[in-house]
């Protein structure tokens, strides 16, 4: 499968909404061609896929705990806090994946890709390989991408990447962190017109 076309680009990514939130990302261009969905999950270093197969766990321990009843309910708390210290550790693990050269933050992302601001032009249809690591120890994503456009606003780039090369459970973890940013912003919003109309 080769590098996509501008319109293939575009399409794709409109298929996911976006949200407006500002997260580490790590961006290195390629100087090969865009892998293959093989290479890709022979390339994704451990702790991505440690932090993933964690996020998968928690969650099926979660569902069969429901189907308990009211009796889970302590037990459900117990397994939480012991999932919440496995995520400090995988946090400060994949922490040391983000390297400070290959470092920018984030404008907006969601399932399909995301939006940064560099200092300088890339060019489009670049290929890229993208590290997300998202906010409130919700994971992170390693994947591949290319560039869908490259605009000069103010003094720098606003970038749009495409995740071309991603694993279905990356893009649900990230779609899931999204729409969870997306109620805490919507409360903010809540709480503040509250606020001042009072």
């Amino acid at each position: 499968m080769s590098k996509l076309t501008l319109a293939e680009l575009d399409a794709r990514y409109q298929d996911y909404f976006s949200v407006e939130h500002q997260i580490n990302i790590n961006i290195r261009p390629m100087l090969t061609a865009l892998p293959t969905m093989e290479q890709l999950q022979d390339h994704i270093p451990e702790a991505f896929l440690l932090s993933s197969q964690s996020s998968d766990l928690n969650m099926s321990a979660l569902r069969s705990l429901n189907k308990l009843g009211e009796l889970a309910t302590e037990l459900a708390h117990y397994l939480q806090q012991q999932a919440q210290k496995i995520d400090l550790l995988l946090h400060y693990v994949l922490r040391q994946q983000d390297i400070a050269e290959q470092r920018f933050y984030s404008v907006s992302y969601g399932g399909s890709g995301c939006c940064y601001h560099a200092d300088s032009p890339i060019e489009v249809e670049q290929a890229l390989e993208v590290k997300l690591f998202l906010s409130n120890n919700e994971g992170a994503v390693f994947c591949y991408g290319q560039v869908l456009s490259c605009q000069k606003i103010a003094q720098t780039w606003q970038i749009k990447v495409v995740f071309t090369r991603i694993r279905e459970q990356d893009r649900e973890l990230i779609v899931r962190a999204s729409l969870h940013q997306q109620s805490k912003l919507l409360k903010q919003q809540a709480q503040q017109r509250q606020l001042s109309s009072s």
